[in-house]
């Protein structure tokens, strides 16, 4: 079954892939200014390990004013250390950061340390806040904010555990999804939080799985133009002979339940100013970005059993980039032409995650060590 990477670890084996390095490019260190940056092949970026004990790498992102956000986390390389366990990142202290990267000067910036006494779990998913803060969460320790101008930390310990992805709520309030509340072996569903600016519950609604499973959510999005939210999840037996699955929920405003979308398989959604509501669908082999409008084909010859939309990046002159685990990346402009590039396989096992836009060049992030790429997609 197909499941967004990084929430769990049952499907690390065949999500990870065996990928050949296919491009030898420079690296540079952290900070460095490094080659002018050229057209004609891509950039690696990479910067200094977080920790000489874990393997880190960059997760989803996040860009507000020419600086790309990310999450940092070791728990790929803990979970292959710990013979598949996702709880492998728990074994070792760390550090917590959300890594910077300059997206007009394609150089890292020094990352912001969100590490709290005793850490062990890296940060997972970010969120730019138009208040000037960065939103993060840790799944398993506790979600947070900081202050990219001050370097100030705030925690929210009150908002419990297992909290996943992150997006805009309605007005200025924020969407967690708590992927796991006590374990799927309580039979507890998974939930969508409304969090407050100031990290404060404003609602949370559970999702209505089917009979015998628990809805694990992922990736959360607002309609703007209708008010529901739109939840992504992975569906989690409660036996051992259950056959895991996907379902994506939508909830009216007030977390009545709507529908339950089984196929096609959304992989992605996301809301734009410039966009509306956006969906990456899977039927078959063939990979869709669903707009207002209508849809558009980004890939005819989707790797099923080895990629991922893994996500979907609007911006405000009504573009978007979806971002594949395996480096195909699409920038679909307002009219609904696709440009799509390859991005380099540079290391066995590496994933990108998030690719955002500045002009003509597209920067994503990448999981092999702490990496971003940026390359011309015209």
């Amino acid at each position: 079954q197909q499941s967004r990477v990084g929430e769990r670890g049952s499907i690390a084996a065949a999500k990870c892939g065996t990928w050949a390095a296919a491009l030898a490019v420079g690296c540079l260190v952290a900070g460095c200014a490094g080659d002018p940056i050229s057209p004609s092949r891509p950039r690696v970026v990479k910067a200094a390990p977080p920790s000489t004990a874990e393997d880190y790498c960059a997760w989803y992102g996040d860009a507000r004013e020419g600086v790309l956000y990310f999450g940092e986390a070791a728990f790929w390389s803990a979970m292959r250390a710990h013979d598949g366990d996702p709880r492998g990142d728990m074994a070792i202290s760390g550090p917590q950061l959300v890594g910077r990267f300059d997206l007009r000067a394609e150089r890292m910036l020094p990352a912001l340390d969100v590490t709290a006494p005793g850490a062990r779990s890296g940060v997972w998913d970010v969120h730019a806040h138009p208040n000037g803060l960065v939103y993060y969460t840790t799944f398993y320790e506790a979600m947070g904010a900081v202050d990219p101008a001050t370097g100030k930390v705030r925690r929210f310990p009150e908002l419990g555990l297992g909290l996943n992805e992150i997006a805009a709520g309605p007005g200025d309030s924020i969407l967690v999804t708590r992927y796991a509340a006590t374990g799927p072996e309580s039979g507890e569903p998974g939930s969508l939080l409304v969090v407050s600016p100031e990290g404060t519950l404003i609602a949370e609604h559970s999702l209505p799985a089917p009979a015998g499973y628990v809805a694990a959510p992922k990736t959360p999005a607002l309609d703007t133009a209708t008010g529901d939210y739109w939840i992504t999840a992975d569906l989690l037996p409660k036996t051992e002979s259950g056959t895991p699955g996907n379902e994506t929920f939508v909830l009216g405003p007030n977390g009545t339940a709507r529908r339950r979308i089984e196929t096609p398989e959304i992989q992605f959604v996301a809301d734009g100013v410039g966009t509306g509501f956006l969906r990456a669908e899977r039927t078959g082999s063939k990979l869709d970005l669903v707009h207002p409008s209508g849809r558009v084909v980004i890939d005819a010859n989707f790797a099923v059993d080895f990629d991922f939309a893994q996500d979907v990046k609007p911006s405000r002159d009504a573009e978007t980039v979806v971002t594949q685990w395996s480096g195909l990346i699409h920038r679909v402009t307002a009219d609904g032409a696709v440009r799509t590039h390859q991005f380099p396989k540079l290391e066995d096992g590496g994933l990108y995650y998030t690719g955002v836009q500045t002009g003509d060049r597209i920067c994503a992030t990448y999981c092999a060590g702490v990496q971003v790429i940026c390359s011309t997609v015209p």
